[in-house]
This record gives structure tokens, sequence and C-alpha cells, in this order.
């Protein structure tokens, strides 16, 4: 009877050996899974994070690129706008600056 007894306990520790071992498995597959789905997750953020930096620089870009557009279109009006005095008064000036040397 005590031999069954210590039959039985040996079964129970060799059982529980084995769940505490595959309990243990268990555990680190769910770790490395955990791991690996962190990893997909910040890999997925970091890549949604770059494609929203490159569309802001993108939309930034044409932002820039329009205001240049403006500022050239500007500039070039104001050009014109100076040729039209000057072809209309540069003989007047040069007349007076010509008077102011000579002194007349």
């Amino acid at each position: 009877m005590d031999s069954n007894i210590i039959q039985s306990i040996l079964e129970i520790d060799r059982s529980a050996k084995e769940k505490l071992a595959a309990a243990e498995e268990q555990k680190n597959k769910i770790v490395a899974d955990a791991e690996k789905e962190k990893k997909r997750i910040i890999d997925d953020k970091i890549k949604s994070a770059g494609n929203a930096l490159k569309h802001l620089e993108e939309s930034e870009k044409s932002k820039a690129d329009e205001k240049m557009s403006e500022i050239s279109a500007e500039r070039e009006k104001e050009i014109e706008r100076l040729n039209k005095i000057y072809d209309a008064r540069h003989e007047e000036w040069e007349d007076n600056i010509l008077r102011s040397v000579i002194g007349g």
C-alpha cells in the first residue's frame, strides 16, 4: 500500500512538472508573440508617421512653390510698372540731372 502511495505521489509530481513545463513554454510563446505584435505595431506607426510626414512635406512644398510663383508674378508686375515709369520719365530725369550738374 505504501508503494501505491509513493507511486501516486511520484506520478502527481511528474504530472505537475509536465504541466509546469507546458505552462512555461506557453508563457514563453505568449511573450514572444506579444513582442512580435509590439514590433509590428511600432513598425506600422513608424511607417504611418513617415507617410504623414512625406504628405506634409509635399503639401508644404506645394504651398511654398505656389507662394514663390505669386511672389515672382508680383515681382514681374512691379518690374513692368517701374519700366513703364522709367520709359515715360527717363528723359525728364536725365534733363533734371544734367541741369543740376551744369548748374542751370
